[in-house]
């Protein structure tokens, strides 16, 4: 009798078994699809992409998995991986026309507005409401002119992006850097304010306003706001040192340190701290210790116009000192001469003091070519409001803010140009360089053979005035810019 119990009982464990091994798969996907399009829905990207991630191992050929899977990588700026899961998604019969929307926005997003906003545009027209889609085309199509510092055509698209979806934290987000751009810093803090109420469980929303409260002198309610986030992220490096810089702007200047230090010791190679603590010890008066922190920032970003002065600053005090340290003749000295060891050893006092002093000249001159080159930016920015389409002029701003101010500010400036003439062969060689110098290899590459085949293309047609075939267009940039 036990014994039909048992296989009776073995039998039910073994149909349960099957059961369970052929809808595990499923179920766990169709979980993992839910957690992801909730994670997008709030924003939270990468955690998105990590869910995703885990469903592609349980099933890769997945198209929902895959198509989210692009759009998440998309918003994180991974266009490679855009690429190969929309291929993926679309092989696996995803709908078309949500492929090729997707891949409009990620054109869109990479600043290549000339072919992609007409037809997201078209897209937006159908109605008022979008659903789903429309707040991922309106952002999309905003980051694109915001990278191409095309600021006046972000605005219209704001107000109807905030008109369809009111409740988007995300809108009053893009609002709030569109106000800090004009800087219109009291703008900026009440769209931030808007954002923050609609999603405060949003550090990065929360630390934009804490950002601008500092920056317009609201210490006390900056403070607030970046503890709060502090609570939700306790080795978070920009809010901790957004808090030290608080500090440091109240004359709390040991509390100030301890917050910089402490983000130095988790990464030792944080610019913004860096540059703060070694500000906070040239003004305190300690030359020589700011030089320990200025020097690697100044390594790190030689184009900041900041670190630079704050060096030169410190450098200055230093090399003044032991140049009056070095004087002629060497303090403590007797007799009618010096021995052969102090005069070397006075002459390499006094070769490091020149040394200090003619590299503070050095960035003191930097920083001043870098006000006249700004200068000149102004000027060019005003004409491109005119002239949007001068794609000569907005390389020249890309130059000069690659050189001389954030280097991603003039990429952006340099992706414009690409969006009006997509083969500007100055413009690939300096991408080139700038992607080369970020180890990104494989862009670098990409955009050295397009400046090459440019230059081909102008030299054959130099050479046959009478043809008749236009110049080669390039291939979507994506992946390569």
């Amino acid at each position: 009798m036990w014994q039909r119990h048992l296989r009776t009982v073995l039998i039910v464990v073994v149909v349960l078994a099957l059961i369970g091994g052929a809808f595990w798969k499923p179920i766990s996907v169709a979980w993992s699809l839910r957690s992801a399009r909730d994670l997008l829905r709030e924003r939270e990207s990468e955690l998105a992409v990590n869910v995703l991630l885990s469903a592609h191992e349980i099933d890769a050929d997945h198209p929902e998995v895959n198509f989210l899977l692009a759009r998440g990588f998309r918003r994180l700026g991974q266009f490679t991986k855009v690429v190969e899961h929309l291929d993926l998604a679309e092989g696996f019969g995803w709908p078309a026309e949500l492929i090729r929307l997707e891949q409009l926005m990620g054109a869109a997003q990479a600043g290549q507005l000339t072919t992609s906003a007409p037809e997201l545009y078209k897209f937006l027209s159908r109605g008022g409401d979008y659903g789903d889609e429309g707040p991922e085309v309106c952002e999309a199509l905003v980051n694109g002119y915001f990278l191409s510092y095309q600021f006046g055509l972000a605005q219209p698209l704001l107000d109807e992006w905030q008109t369809a979806y009111p409740a988007d934290a995300q809108c009053y987000m893009f609002r709030g850097l569109f106000f800090e751009n004009r800087s219109d810093p009291s703008k900026a803090v009440a769209e931030y304010r808007t954002a923050v109420e609609l999603a405060g469980e949003r550090t990065d929303v929360r630390l934009r306003l804490a950002q601008v409260l500092k920056k317009t002198n609201q210490y006390d309610e900056a403070i607030e706001q970046f503890e709060i986030c502090l609570g939700e992220d306790a080795t978070h490096p920009e809010v901790m040192t957004g808090l030290g810089q608080c500090y440091h702007l109240q004359g709390q200047i040991d509390e100030a340190r301890r917050m910089f230090e402490k983000v130095l010791v988790l990464e030792p190679d944080y610019f913004d701290a860096q540059l703060a603590l070694g500000q906070l010890e040239e003004t305190a008066g300690h030359p020589d210790i700011a030089l320990r922190w200025l020097r690697p920032a100044c390594r790190r970003r030689p184009s900041d116009t900041e670190a630079r002065y704050s060096l030169a600053l410190s450098l200055q005090v230093v090399g003044r000192k032991r140049r009056d340290a070095a004087a002629w003749p060497p303090t403590g000295t007797s007799g009618p001469g010096l021995s052969m060891a102090g005069a070397i050893g006075w002459a390499a006092r006094r070769a490091s003091a020149e040394l200090a002093l003619s590299e503070a000249s050095h960035h003191f001159r930097f920083v001043a070519d870098a006000q006249q080159a700004m200068q000149r930016v102004q000027v060019w920015t005003d004409i491109i409001r005119s002239e949007p389409r001068n794609a000569d002029l907005r390389f020249k701003i890309g130059n000069y803010l690659m050189k001389y101010d954030n280097p991603e500010h003039g990429l952006g400036w340099l992706l414009s140009v690409l969006d009006i003439d997509p083969n500007h062969p100055p413009t690939h060689r300096m991408l080139e360089e700038y992607y080369r110098g970020q180890g990104k290899i494989e862009r670098a590459e990409l955009h050295g053979k397009m400046a090459g085949e440019a230059d081909e293309a102008g030299q054959d047609s130099e050479g046959a005035p009478d043809a008749g075939g236009s110049v080669p267009q390039s291939k979507d940039q994506n992946d390569g810019r």
